[in-house]
């Protein structure tokens, strides 16, 4: 089994340790991905987090996964594209910090497989080649520490971007 997994498909439906949950600051119901994950977990999900403290863009919350094929979700707060103005660059800083904070976590609590969807690329807009690389570069350093990380794409698209990326830039991981 090798550390770090690109695949395609619906990520509601992989198991895993930890299934990372792209998240609003107050850790509520959010959009896309994030309202699914809510939906599927009930209120007890969102019982969990009201007694959570609130989670800064770049910041990680964990709470149970209730209904998902989950033990665990990891909660983070991504930060909004900007379509590369002069905040571009801290943006970029955040969603690097996103992969850390999770994956610090996961290490602290003991889970050895993650799933991670596209972080940043859905409704916060990130372009997945840059969101890719983002990630990648902190994943592809940090895969040894775990049994697996898995990153679920939505699209065959996705999928081939993020491929591209880590042929072109990592290719030794």
């Amino acid at each position: 089994m090798e550390p770090l997994r690109l695949t395609c498909g619906n990520i509601l439906t992989l198991r895993a340790g930890g299934l990372v949950c792209p998240a609003h600051k107050h850790l509520v119901r959010g959009r896309g991905l994030s309202a699914q994950i809510y939906e599927l977990g009930g209120p007890q999900l969102a019982a969990d987090c009201k007694n959570l403290p609130e989670c800064g863009i770049g910041e990680a919350r964990i709470t149970r996964a209730y209904n998902l094929p989950a033990e665990y979700l990891l909660h983070t707060v991504t930060p909004q594209w900007s379509s590369g103005d002069q905040w571009g660059a801290e943006a970029l800083v955040q969603l690097r910090r996103c992969y850390q904070s999770v994956l610090d976590l996961a290490r602290s609590k003991g889970i050895g497989t993650l799933l991670f969807p596209a972080l940043g690329a859905g409704t916060n807009r990130f372009p997945h080649s840059i969101a890719a690389h983002q990630a990648l570069e902190v994943l592809t350093k940090r895969a040894g520490e775990f049994q697996q990380l898995t990153v679920c794409l939505h699209t065959p698209a996705a999928l081939a971007e993020w491929r591209r990326v880590k042929e072109d830039f990592f290719p030794d991981a």
